[in-house]
Parts: structure tokens; C-alpha cells; sequence
């Protein structure tokens, strides 16, 4: 694209690698437009001239209104988050810093929500930082999150934002350039236990606890009829999966768990021969495999080391156990573990859009504030996540992963599943098959 049509930005250089970041994701990211910025002491706003001359002004209200050089500070955080209309769909626009006011004018236009402070503070999942509050597993509980709280962790804001700066250049009379992205599914297994059963004595294990521990005698009895005299483990549905997929022509990401102590939770033996079938299995097939470091390796770039090489496979992407991270530790040791894409941004115990944003996005170390060779790939929905955290019925939970997989495909994004294989052949999910079957067929 030529120089005439590149768009100039106009900021001061107040905490300049910050505003650089937030410009990139949303200018070149999602919108695909080459850009240039000009920093100016003397420039309160961000000032977006057009090759026209056109100008327009988004206002800074946040970095240009703080004092402080940390901004990753309780007082920081706001505590709510207003709601205004887009003037050109009418949909609705949450505004984290600044105002939904909006001033159209044919030769120059003015934007009062802050487009790029508020996209960085949703992508870099600073107020995770800011905010001391964790879980027994040592996670940012979702409903600490200012999405949560405000009601709209179900949107994909950083791309409706992005979405908004398009319609006010093209008001302006820019042009977009084409969009490069499509709409995706992206399905993944971590592998947390291949098998459910690895001797007879696992299989008896598995019949008392239905009756004494779960005091489940309709678990019981469909053990007796469905599993326990079979030959087939309930967790190995592999066979079956790869059937599903391949009619589906899907790719998917199996996540497995690296050498670990057996005394370890999900631990399995990386040299027993049904693993090592599995993992030629899987290549065979078409599919990848990806990382599923252990609980223990959080924000250990040795362990995660460890545990990628004892896969003697090469791996780049994958996911935290328990989807347990720390901003941004957890993304700096992944790159220094010499991983290229995460997809751990999800909330365990909520669906949704836990950064924003619904595409593979670089990620930024709000400690040595820079740009890692990483990108977060957020994760959006999960099976443990609809059925045991939310208690969705399969019903409840195909119409939730409608809805989002309908924002996902208005933003031609990505949308990712994580679906166990353990999640499938058992007591408790056999009514949960719908549920995955739907997703493979209808969010293609």
C-alpha cells in the first residue's frame, strides 16, 4: 500500500511503548492499516490525520491523565464501566476511559471514548495485576473482572472498538483496506488423562467410588452395563474423534502433559505403548500437538523446558493446567521457554471474551513493558466450564455457545473450544455428546 494511504498518528510520547502497542493491535492487527506515529509534547489526544488532511481526534483519557508511572495500581481500575450507542449501527460500545460523546463533523470528527487505553487495558489483563483477589488455584477470579462486573465479558470489545475507529475513518472518507482474517473454529483436547483405567484394579477403584464416595447408584449400574466388563476405556474415545473430525475437516490441537513425578495429579507414563500410539496416532491423522504444562510449572521456564522436551516431539503452542497464569509472568515464561502462541486466557468458571478480543494477538509484559514473542490466542468456552462451573443444561450451554460463536464469526475471528476427551464417554457427559457434535457441525 502507498504512502498516501498510510494514517498518521498524532500523541505525545507519555508512556510511548503503551500507546505504541494499543495502536498496533487496533490499527494493523484488526484493521489492517499501515500506519505511522508522530510523537508531539504538545499533543493532549490522539490526533489520526488522514491522507486527506482530514483529522480525527480520539481523546486520551487515561495515559495523558495519570501521574504515576505504574499504572498497575488498585486506584487505577475502574470501578465501573459506562455504555453508549454506536452512532453509525446503534449497537451498544462500553467505555472504560472517556465518554460516549461523539462530535461528526464532514471535515473532522471527535471520539470521546479512549479506543487505545481501553483496548490496552483488556488486552494486557493489567487489572489482573492491580487486583489481589485469587482462587484456591491461584487465578484472577472472573468475577473480579471489570467485564464481569459490568456485564460484558460476552463481547468481543477491543474489536468493536476497532470496529468503531473503521466506521469514523470511512465517515471521514478513508478507506479500508480488505480484510485479511476469516472466521474460524478452533477445537482443542488437553489430555489430562488419556485413560481412565491403566489395571483392574483402576476399574474397581472407579465402581466403589460411584457407590461410596459419589453415592451414585445410577452411575453404578451404568458402569456395570456400558464400561466395566468392556475392553474399551471410557477415556479413550480417540477413534471416534478422529471420525468426527475428519468428516468435519477439522484440525485439532491435542494438549499433552509433559513428564512429570507420578505422584503428580494426571499423571500418565509417557513411555507406555497406548501414549506413544496415541502420539503417532494423532500426527498420523493431521492433527497437532501442543503443551499442556503441569500445575507445578507455573511460571517455572525450567519445568515447562522439562516437560516440552521429555515429549521428544516438537511443540510451540498449547495450554496452563488448570488454565492457572499470573500477569504477565505467566506469558514471559512461555516465551522464554521458547513457546509461540498461549490459550490460557479463559475463565474457568465463566465463557466469554476474558481479553476482548477473539483472534491470535502479540502480548505485552506490563513489567519490562515490551512486546513479547508470544501471542494469546484466548480461549472462549469449555465443557467444565459450561457444565460444572456454570451448571448449564446441554441445552442452556448450545444456545451460550450460539451466541458466542455468532460474535466471533461478525468479527471474523477465531473461535476456540476446549472439549476433554474425558469430557465424553461417562456417566456424567454421555448427554453432553449433543453438545460437541452441534459445535463441530454448525460453527465450521
Amino acid at each position: 500500500m502507498s504512502a498516501s494511504s498510510t494514517l498518521k498518528v498524532i500523541t505525545s510520547s507519555r508512556f510511548d511503548k503503551e500507546k505504541s502497542y494499543a495502536i498496533h493491535v487496533i490499527c494493523s492487527e484488526l484493521l489492517n492499516i499501515p500506519y505511522e506515529i508522530e510523537w508531539r509534547s504538545d499533543e493532549p489526544n490522539y490526533r489520526l490525520v488522514l491522507p486527506s488532511g482530514v483529522a480525527l481526534v480520539i481523546e486520551d483519557h487515561f495515559f495523558g491523565q495519570i501521574e504515576d508511572s505504574d499504572y498497575c495500581a488498585r486506584q487505577y481500575v475502574p470501578e465501573q464501566a459506562a455504555e453508549c450507542l454506536n452512532p453509525f449501527n446503534q449497537l451498544p460500545l462500553t467505555v472504560i476511559f472517556g465518554s460516549g460523546r461523539f462530535d461528526l463533523q464532514p471535515s473532522n470528527a471527535c471520539c470521546g471514548i479512549d479506543l487505545f487505553a481501553s483496548a490496552f487495558f483488556m488486552l494486557t489483563r493489567w487489572e489482573e495485576r492491580a487486583l489481589p483477589v485469587r482462587d484456591k488455584h491461584g487465578r484472577f477470579p472472573a468475577a473480579e473482572s471489570l467485564a464481569f462486573r459490568c456485564g460484558f465479558l460476552h463481547r468481543p470489545v477491543v474489536h468493536e472498538w476497532a470496529e468503531l475507529l473503521g466506521q469514523l475513518l470511512i465517515h471521514l472518507g478513508f478507506t479500508l483496506p480488505p480484510m485479511k482474517r476469516q472466521y474460524q473454529l478452533h477445537v482443542s483436547c488437553d489430555v489430562d488423562h488419556p485413560r481412565l483405567w491403566w489395571s483392574a484394579k483402576d476399574r474397581i477403584k472407579t465402581l466403589t467410588g460411584a457407590l461410596l464416595k459419589r453415592k451414585s447408584v445410577s452411575e453404578f449400574i451404568y458402569l456395570l452395563r456400558n464400561q466395566f466388563f468392556t475392553k474399551k476405556d471410557p477415556y479413550d474415545i480417540f477413534d471416534e474423534w478422529f471420525g468426527l473430525f475428519h468428516q468435519n475437516h477439522l484440525t485439532v490441537q491435542f494438549n499433552l502433559m509433559g513428564k512429570r513425578a507420578p505422584q503428580s495429579d494426571c499423571w500418565y507414563p509417557l513411555d507406555h505403548p497406548f501414549v506413544q500410539h496415541l502420539i503417532k496416532r494423532i500426527q498420523t491423522e493431521g492433527h497437532h500437538i501442543g503443551l499442556h504444562p503441569s500445575y507445578e510449572s507455573l511460571n517455572n521456564p525450567e519445568v515447562i523446558i522439562q516437560e516440552k522436551t521429555s515429549l521428544e516431539i516438537p511443540v510451540s503452542k498449547g495450554r496452563q493446567h488448570y488454565l492457572r497464569c499470573t500477569i504477565p509472568e505467566t506469558w514471559r515464561t512461555w516465551a522464554e521457554a521458547g513457546m509461540m502462541e498461549d490459550s490460557t486466557m479463559g475463565y474457568p468458571e465463566s465463557e466469554g471474551f476474558r481479553c476482548g478480543i477473539c483472534i491470535a494477538y502479540p502480548v505485552f509484559d506490563i513489567t519490562q513493558r515490551t512486546v513479547l514473542q508470544l501471542k494469546e490466542l484466548p480461549l472462549i468456552a469449555m465443557d467444565v466450564t459450561l457444565a460444572q462451573y456454570q451448571h448449564y443444561s446441554p441445552q442452556e450451554a448450545l444456545h451460550r455457545l450460539e451466541t458466542l460463536s455468532a460474535q466471533v464469526r461478525r468479527h471474523q475471528g477465531v473461535f476456540t473450544l476446549l472439549w476433554h476427551n474425558s469430557s465424553w464417554n461417562t456417566y456424567f457427559w454421555a448427554p453432553w455428546k449433543r453438545v460437541f457434535h452441534h459445535a463441530l457441525t454448525h460453527f465450521r
